[in-house]
């Protein structure tokens, strides 16, 4: 029964990610009755194709029509984002939900266009309202300060900003140093393989969150099994 609920919500977590990429990419201009197509041929896919994760496979990762390589980071994103929805739901921190959710869509809003819409940082209110007692405001004004003084001679967008200062606002020090610190290593990966000088830093930033959450994650499960000893 338990494995049967784990699956159902992986399940969800798939058609979730998928739904919140549709929504980053056609905003503001989001139509309820489009139909996902080919980004090539612009064939309408069938129902079989668009299944999250499981469609990549079936059609062997190529468009049905123009044989068009497909991006593998799509069912990738898929499975990860279902990955880290069970973890987030078996460690029962419901609490943090629409903050990941928000930072899934910005993600992707920075992936394909480069920049932010504001309104999505909506999504998180959710979260800052439940944490509100625990919300750590001193480090998140010093860290948007401090990062808005660098952005003046270093080049750092005020999205970037934002997201980090959020981040220090709903997460104690230590989890924001090591998100910053993963994801400043992910732009060093990516430059000794691309030489690329500038980043989209912010979907660098979500995954750097949901790794530091993993192992804060796991670390605070081990602590919780009794140490076997002779």
């Amino acid at each position: 029964m338990i494995i049967s609920v784990y699956l159902l919500v992986f399940i969800l977590g798939a058609c979730t990610i998928s739904f919140l990429k549709v929504i980053a990419h056609d905003y503001p201009q989001i139509s309820l009755t489009r139909r996902s197509h080919c980004d090539r041929c612009f064939r309408i896919l069938r129902w079989y194709e668009i299944i999250p994760i499981i469609g990549y496979f079936i059609v062997h990762g190529k468009c049905s029509s123009c044989k068009n390589q497909l991006d593998f980071e799509n069912p990738l994103q898929e499975f990860v984002g279902s990955l880290f929805l069970c973890i987030t739901i078996y460690q029962n921190d419901w609490i943090y939900l629409p903050f990941f959710i928000m930072l899934i869509v910005l993600s992707f809003s920075d992936y394909f266009y480069g920049y932010v819409y504001p309104i999505f940082y909506l999504l998180s209110l959710p979260t800052i309202i439940m944490l509100f007692p625990q919300l750590h405001l001193l480090p998140a004004i010093l860290i948007y300060l401090s990062l808005f003084l660098l952005s003046k001679r270093y080049s750092l967008g005020l999205g970037d900003i934002e997201v980090m200062s959020l981040i220090g606002l709903l997460f104690e020090t230590n989890f924001f140093l090591n998100t910053v610190l993963i994801a400043c290593t992910f732009c060093l990966l990516q430059y000794s393989l691309h030489k690329k000088r500038s980043f989209r830093f912010i979907p660098y930033l979500t995954i750097a969150t949901g790794i530091t959450y993993m192992i804060f994650s796991f670390k605070i499960l081990a602590k919780s099994f009794p140490v076997l000893t002779n």
